[in-house]
């Protein structure tokens, strides 16, 4: 009576345990779903993520030839300033020779009214006597011709003088033309240096938008992967507790199926007793080969369904490689970001990306997916982890350090850091690689 209200009880226990597996089932569909929609938000946002970065390459790449224009355009402002500053300067030495040729050519006027008025207002009578008493023909001519080249060299002097001031003063207004066509050329490159320099800076302004939008959504990203990372630690609690539970029901039916199993044994072990006692010796003795069968069947029974050691055997080294240089090597980047999606830790790396950089340092080559790196190696107990070992969690892994502590990419918030505990988070599995 007593062992059929025991298997009763089993029987409630893992009939209960069903029921109370389909009501906790709705948590992992949750978290899946949850999962699902940071997924596809992540996607979305690593979209954009990406539209930024081009948009952002494409205005820095407009930004740079500007810079280059503007280059250009300084150098011919300072070119011009060179020629401007000489033009200048030719203008006004130029003006001081117009003054000078105006001067020149006003006293050279001057003095020839006065030879002019000297020789014919007061002396004129004196020019003629002097011709008729020249004592030869040939003293006449010389006389006559000296007063004629007398004039002629003033009317040459004098025409010299204007068309030296004529010259000078077409020289200076070619000058005051060129010197003011440069003024323009350097307004006109003036206008453009200020165009382009205004135009930079608000490409700069866009850009400086863009990162505060590119800081935006990464920063939604990493919210998006955190709760991924965290839907994927529930989604993990709740396969290893329905697991779990299977195993109980599975152990409490098979402990209930022994129990069942046991008590009609001892029923006909009871049942062939009697019937001993009423019968006659060669009864005796099947009922004695009968209780021999029944111990020797009960003694392969103990009620543990034959269980096996589960733990995981210790592989030891394969690689040669030592576990404290590698330690010491995934120690080397702590304080560096955490970037999701990252491969390389010198820049960024995310928990998968940290893992699988430092083993292929030492020549092991792992893939770069937290999932997959659940199967590499060979699995070992979290009891008999080593430094250097792989631990791995839901949608996370790290670096065994040895003393119950990891080395690990934590997440946006943390970066690569050390000296966690190794169980902060439950352990799927310990895979050993070296």
């Amino acid at each position: 009576m007593k062992r059929k209200k025991v298997t009763a009880a089993l029987l409630a226990i893992a009939v209960g345990c069903t029921q109370f597996s389909t009501v906790l089932a709705d948590r992992k569909s949750d978290a899946e779903q949850k999962k699902q929609e940071a997924e596809a938000g992540l996607e979305s946002k690593q979209g954009e993520i990406d539209a930024i970065e081009q948009k952002q390459e494409e205005l820095q790449g407009e930004i740079n030839a500007l810079d280059a224009e503007l280059v250009n355009v300084m150098i011919e402002l300072s070119t011009l300033e060179e020629e401007l500053a000489v033009k200048q300067d030719e203008l006004e030495q130029t003006k001081a020779d117009l003054k000078q040729a105006k001067k020149d050519e006003k006293s050279q006027y001057e003095a020839m009214k006065l030879r002019i008025r000297f020789m014919y207002e007061k002396g004129g009578t004196e020019m003629l006597t002097s011709i008729l008493e020249s004592g030869s023909i040939a003293d006449m001519l010389n006389r006559v011709e000296y007063v004629n080249e007398v004039y002629d060299y003033d009317r040459d002097l004098l025409t010299k003088y204007k068309n030296t001031k004529k010259q000078v003063a077409q020289l200076k207004k070619q000058q005051e033309e060129e010197v003011a066509a440069l003024e323009s050329k350097q307004k006109e490159y003036q206008v453009a240096r200020e165009n382009y320099e205004t135009t930079i800076e608000q490409k700069k302004g866009e850009v400086a938008d863009f990162d505060t939008k590119l800081a935006a959504a990464q920063e939604l990203a990493a919210e998006y992967q955190d709760t991924i990372n965290a839907q994927n630690t529930i989604i993990a609690e709740e396969n290893e507790r329905i697991e779990r539970e299977r195993r109980e029901r599975e152990a409490a039916e098979a402990a209930a199926a022994a129990a069942r199993e046991r008590a009609a044994r001892e029923a006909a072990e009871r049942a062939s007793i009697v019937a001993a006692n009423e019968g006659s010796e060669s009864g005796e003795s099947s009922v004695e080969k009968g209780n021999d069968g029944g111990s020797e069947d009960g003694g392969s029974s103990d009620g543990s369904g034959g269980g096996s050691n589960e733990e995981a055997k210790d592989p030891g080294y394969r690689t040669g490689v030592s576990g404290s240089d590698v330690v010491n090597y995934a120690l080397s980047f702590v304080g560096n970001p955490y970037v999701w999606g990252g491969k390389d830790p010198n820049t960024g790396a995310d928990c998968s990306g940290f893992t699988s950089y430092v083993y292929a340092h030492f020549g092991i080559s792992i893939p770069s997916y937290s999932y997959s790196q659940r199967s590499v190696g060979q699995e070992v107990s979290y009891s008999k982890a080593r430094a250097g070992d792989l631990i791995c969690y839901s949608g996370h892994v790290a670096i065994y350090m040895g003393n119950g502590q990891i080395v690990h990419a934590k997440g946006t918030a943390y970066g690569i850091v050390a000296y966690d505990s190794a169980t902060y988070r439950p352990i799927i599995t310990v895979r050993r690689v070296l």
